[in-house]
């Protein structure tokens, strides 16, 4: 279960050409050739494009002000961002989810900035952000290619609508593998929703640290942004305390959950030092209609 798509409808790219048909088969293995034997495409800086325009949202956003503290801090963020290399079909899926969706865009671009925040709290301005920044930015692609009102309905999902969410890893791994071959991006496109073995799609092995980074900084930015199923988002306390629950119950990496509180504290000291407070009322929403996808077990 998860671990393969029938596509339900063509695959379209923002250009309108038909990247799949519908009745195609995808699973994770599908998603490992396609990055075998994709072709390659010249790529441009982020630096070039308009999403640079934009790379202020996630860094000036309040809930944010404190793992983003300090203007050194901000812009390494920025430098690693700017420097991302992708094919232009996908700054143009970029621009399309701008318009289309513009929530998602900005969780892209907030989960890109908090990804090279920790990976900058743990090793430093290393050569390897630039792509992991644009695995943050390009993780919850396949999101795009979801019917239009499960993006937007807040009301709790039935079981079809909660497959074609459970599908969004593997579609959009598809598609980023199709263009950019072996890429972080795609790695964290298919490993998003794994939780430390629980979570979808099964993985045959689990995912590098540096992609578990890009999915604790995917559910660290969800938890503190606007969704329709929820009256309020989480503030950074409360988000973080959703984090260390989920990591108490080995459903997130504990290291990982750490290193992002590291962040949040300034980064000073180390890691391994870093203990977790105790939870405190007052920082969820009232309401919270949020539909639970599985929970799966994978033979990792």
């Amino acid at each position: 279960m998860f671990e393969r798509v029938v596509l339900p409808r063509d695959l379209v790219d923002a250009r309108g050409t038909v990247l799949a048909k519908r009745g195609l088969v995808i699973s994770v293995e599908a998603v490992q050739e396609m990055a075998r034997r994709a072709p390659a495409l010249p790529r441009r800086a982020l630096s070039e494009t308009s999403v640079a325009e934009d790379l202020h949202l996630p860094l000036a956003d309040p809930p944010y002000r404190h793992i983003f503290r300090g203007s050194g801090v901000q812009a390494a963020v920025a430098r690693a961002l700017l420097a991302a290399r992708l094919p232009q079909q996908l700054f143009d899926e970029l621009a399309s989810l701008k318009v289309s969706d513009p929530a998602r865009y900005r969780h892209g671009l907030t989960t890109g900035a908090v990804t090279v925040r920790m990976l900058i709290a743990a090793v430093g301005d290393a050569p390897a952000l630039p792509d992991l920044a644009a695995a943050g930015l390009l993780h919850d692609l396949g999101m795009r290619h979801l019917s239009f009102h499960l993006v937007r309905n807040g009301d709790p999902l039935d079981g079809r609508e909660m497959m074609d969410v459970a599908s969004h890893p593997i579609v959009g791994a598809w598609h980023l593998a199709s263009l950019l071959g072996s890429h972080p991006a795609v790695d964290a496109a298919v490993s998003h929703h794994w939780r430390n073995g629980h979570g979808y799609p099964s993985l045959p092995q689990a995912p590098s640290r540096a992609v578990q980074v890009v999915a604790v900084a995917s559910a660290f930015a969800a938890l503190t942004q606007a969704r329709a199923f929820r009256s309020e988002a989480f503030d950074a306390r409360g988000a973080t305390d959703v984090l260390i629950s989920e990591a108490t119950a080995s459903r997130a990496d504990l290291n990982t959950v750490r290193l992002l509180v590291h962040a949040l504290r300034g980064a000073s000291g180390e890691v391994r030092q870093v203990r977790f407070g105790r939870e405190r009322l007052g920082h969820a929403p009232v309401v919270n209609r949020y539909t639970a996808i599985g929970p799966l077990r994978s033979a990792v």
